[in-house]
């Protein structure tokens, strides 16, 4: 009987520890690790028609995380292919050869973004595809800049707009170079247009829930009305930007 009931034991018990792996092995998957999703970012661009520094933007996703609609909002500086800094320069400072006046390009917008490529649930790289559209806020701005010229036999320095050094408004100018970029912002007029954009956004998951991400897309603004950019060239209604921006977001489970 001894011997029976050893044998029982010895078949009994590596039942139970394979039955025991079994279950672990069904319920593991029960409750894996939910994948992060950025939940706001900010950046910082640049672009085809700005210099180094083209704008910033925030935007805040809302919905199912794989495939979320987002709102946002951009504030983007918009320049003329044609332009070109002066030869002539006065202390190292420079400016714009005949230009008129400045664009500020305000974009709130409504998206949607779909993921091309999840994240491990450990982490690491997102790609995501993104398409937006909304309004665009044109504020057309003088483009001032800094002057020396003569009055009654003395030198006065003075910042005006560009247009009055074309205009005889001042005897024997001298532009020492370009003045702010607020300079002027009262005397703005509003041209209301449309936009669109089409981007891909790369996040990357870093410490504490928060991530960077690096997007590059493209973005089509049309105006009410040709924007007069350049002195003796004829302004444009339609602007073709492309752009790359770098952002900072943090991430929600």
């Amino acid at each position: 009987m001894r011997k029976i009931g050893g044998i029982i034991l010895f078949i009994y018990f590596p039942l139970v520890l394979m039955g025991q792996r079994k279950n672990a092995v069904i319920q593991a998957p029960q409750s894996p690790k939910t994948a992060q999703s950025s939940n706001w970012s900010l950046g910082v661009s640049t672009s085809t028609n700005s210099g180094i520094f083209g704008g910033i933007q925030f935007r805040k996703p809302f919905g199912v995380k794989e495939n979320r609609n987002f709102i946002q909002l951009e504030a983007a500086l918009l320049k003329d292919y044609r332009e070109f800094n002066s030869p002539y320069t006065f202390n190292g400072r420079s400016h714009v050869d005949g230009k008129l006046n400045q664009l500020i390009v305000l974009r709130p917008a409504y998206g949607r973004q779909w993921t091309l490529l999840q994240k491990s649930t450990e982490g690491g790289q997102k790609l995501m595809g993104l398409i937006s559209t909304g309004p665009s806020i044109g504020i057309q701005k003088p483009y001032y800049v800094e002057i020396s010229y003569d009055t009654n036999g003395m030198q006065a320095v003075s910042e005006v707009p560009y247009a009055k050094t074309l205009d005889n408004s001042f005897k024997k100018v001298t532009i020492m170079g370009e003045s702010s970029l607020f300079k002027g912002l009262n005397e703005s007029i509003i041209v209301p247009g449309w936009h669109v954009k089409t981007a891909v956004n790369m996040e990357i998951e870093t410490l504490k829930q928060n991530n960077i991400g690096v997007e590059i897309g493209f973005v089509i603004d049309f105006f009410s009305k040709p924007i007069e950019m350049l002195n003796l060239t004829a302004g444009r209604q339609v602007y073709t930007t492309g752009y790359i921006s770098f952002s900072m977001g943090k991430q929600t489970k």
